[in-house]
């Protein structure tokens, strides 16, 4: 990140408290339902791992990775189902499709018809930290977010990425292009 710097959003103490205040919004909404959590990998894993920690025990935890944006900045294919969960683990249970980010909103729509038509899910959720809505190009929403990002920004922390890399930032940051002289 040489040639750019970052602004923070959200620091390490308002992400936590985002997902305090989205796992009690979420709670009554889960409870006494047979419930599975599916983070899509690897962007969702951080905050898959810290709301979890927040909702009732007795889920069952199990992954789903869709490959679009290899080291770019914009998606580069088509959403494709690279890993998939337990059939057992989805058909006739409400899930919870946790992502970083719903921006085009094509990985999550694959994902979510890919659960419901291929798995049988009874039900998806999506939720994700940050919901973008600038940068949609297919006819989804969140059920739910940390962030609601009407900007058109680029971010990185809290399990989102540039080319892999600030993942694992304990903050939500924009990343700015430094002018050149």
């Amino acid at each position: 990140m040489s040639e750019a710097r970052r602004r923070v959003l959200l620091d390490r103490d308002q992400v936590q408290d985002g997902l305090a205040e989205l796992a009690g919004r979420l709670r009554p909404r889960l409870e006494g339902r047979e419930l599975t959590v599916i983070p899509i990998m690897g962007g969702a894993m951080i905050f898959a791992a810290d709301l979890i920690r927040e909702l009732p025990p007795g889920l069952i935890l199990d992954f789903l990775r869709i490959q679009t944006y290899g080291d770019a900045t914009s998606p580069q294919t088509e959403p494709e189902v690279e890993w998939r969960p337990d059939r057992s683990n989805v058909e006739g249970r409400t899930i919870l499709l946790l992502d970083d980010i719903l921006d085009t909103g094509r990985t999550m729509q694959e994902a979510r018809r890919y659960l419901l038509e291929d798995c049988g899910a009874a039900e998806v959720l999506c939720v994700v930290l940050v919901d973008k809505p600038a940068r949609r190009a297919v006819e989804i929403q969140a059920d739910d977010c940390v962030l609601h990002l009407e900007e058109d920004l680029f971010l990185v922390g809290c399990g989102l990425d540039w080319a892999g890399k600030y993942r694992n930032l304990p903050e939500l940051c924009a990343v700015e292009m430094a002018e050149k002289a």
